[in-house]
């Protein structure tokens, strides 16, 4: 997993825009740019150059409504025209200390109160020697947030970091194929049928054409839920015909005919889910294998949620009692697939170029609230229907900022509504 605890992956071409309007580096596309999800009200990552390298986080903040970039230390060894104010070695521990102005170097004094003065200051590097430290601004003085070891730091591309790691990917492919080998074999000789969910997202890409490596003749299953942005519809079809595959596309269940009798989906009320694939997926099944029991591949990892942590390879439906799913890219982080789908030339859904993670419904309260506000500025006759309805309950305010979401708002988004009120 190449060290990263949480969900990893390389930034997309929108999230490196965001990141050179916010920083001025100048990143380019090819650029290595990983970024490790953390826990928050919405988007908030780790930034990386590579694998050990951390130079801040990139977060989308709910109250203001826009991005913001938070720097390391690195950062400043990056960027060149860096303001860097020089100060006298100490042996005192500083962290999370204020640094006392006696230890500003002579010829930088000048500097670093012109510094103090300005209102839009907040984060300020400092050099020691062999050290940087970053200090934050607090009550007219810098409080020292962190301190790194000053070391040479340079970009590399996304390919060459690839290229370093073929023999991780390699291992991940090959475990991946022995689920499918085994389980397939297995379920196969109970009589099963085998087939594959394709969602039109990166991790059922993936599992789909390592299924296909091992069962050429495999059908393949689509649901279009027609709550799907336009951008996956063709890309499935492209998809589909690239890879020779037997596609079969089932049409969901009408959500505009009950969402006034549902209410509202929501994070922890997602009936849409049944309502709009389940339903209708139990019944094709029916039809297209009557009477067969199903072992359907499917691209979930655990690192997507917490609740898919707790996978097993293996686990029956809930909801549709005669299917079996298999999950044989489990262990993938989202680096694994990012750098499968470039290494082999895999087409991938463009939408993930545009900012979205989460490929699916576009009203689907499990997406963040930042990609939410992209379908407003990419389909925004999507976005005003959708919209027109919640005004029936929410106000603009709490749309723009997802607390529709929520039957019950948690507390980081009640912190916020309270914060909207004063």
């Amino acid at each position: 997993m190449l060290n990263f605890k949480e969900d990893a992956k390389f930034a997309s071409k929108y999230e490196i825009d965001i990141l050179n309007k916010l920083t001025n580096l100048g990143l380019k596309y090819d650029d290595l740019v990983l970024l490790e999800k953390l826990s928050g009200e919405d988007y908030r990552k780790r930034v990386y150059i590579d694998k050990n390298t951390q130079i801040g986080f990139l977060e989308y903040d709910l109250l203001d409504l826009d991005w913001k970039f938070i720097p390391t230390p690195y950062f400043y060894m990056l960027k060149k025209d860096s303001e860097i104010i020089e100060i006298n070695h100490t042996k005192r521990r500083l962290k999370g200390k204020y640094l006392p102005d006696n230890l500003v170097k002579d010829e930088y004094l000048q500097k670093y109160n012109e510094i103090l003065l300005k209102k839009d200051t907040i984060y300020q590097p400092f050099l020691m020697r062999d050290a940087i430290l970053l200090g934050i601004k607090r009550n007219g003085r810098f409080k020292i947030k962190d301190i790194k070891r000053k070391v040479p730091i340079n970009i590399k591309t996304r390919d060459n970091f690839i290229k370093d790691n073929l023999k991780h990917l390699e291992k991940m492919v090959i475990h991946s194929k022995n689920i499918l080998k085994e389980y397939i074999d297995k379920y196969k000789r109970r009589g099963y049928v085998i087939n594959v969910s394709f969602s039109g997202g990166k991790d059922s890409a993936v599992s789909t054409l390592l299924t296909k490596d091992i069962l050429k003749d495999v059908d393949v299953i689509f649901i279009d839920t027609h709550l799907e942005y336009d951008d996956t519809l063709k890309y499935v079809d492209k998809f589909a015909k690239e890879y020779d595959l037997n596609l079969y596309t089932v049409e969901g269940g009408n959500f505009w005919e009950y969402l006034d009798k549902e209410g509202i989906p929501t994070k922890d009320n997602r009936w849409c889910n049944s309502v709009c694939k389940l339903n209708l997926l139990r019944d094709f099944f029916k039809e297209m294998y009557p009477n067969k029991k199903i072992l359907t591949i499917d691209g979930s990892r655990k690192f997507e949620s917490f609740s898919r942590a707790k996978l097993g390879y293996i686990r029956k439906s809930s909801f549709i009692p005669f299917q079996t799913n298999l999950f044989p890219i489990l262990d993938w982080n989202s680096l694994d697939v990012w750098m499968y789908i470039y290494h082999n030339n895999i087409l991938y859904n463009p939408l993930y170029d545009e900012g979205f993670e989460r490929i699916g419904c576009y009203l689907c309260p499990s997406a963040l609230n930042s990609e939410f506000l992209r379908v407003k500025e990419l389909y925004p006759d999507l976005w005003n229907k959708w919209v027109m309805y919640l005004k029936k309950y929410y106000s603009e305010d709490e749309i723009l900022r997802g607390f529709w979401r929520w039957n019950n708002l948690p507390p980081k988004m009640n912190e916020i509504k309270k914060l909207l009120e004063l």
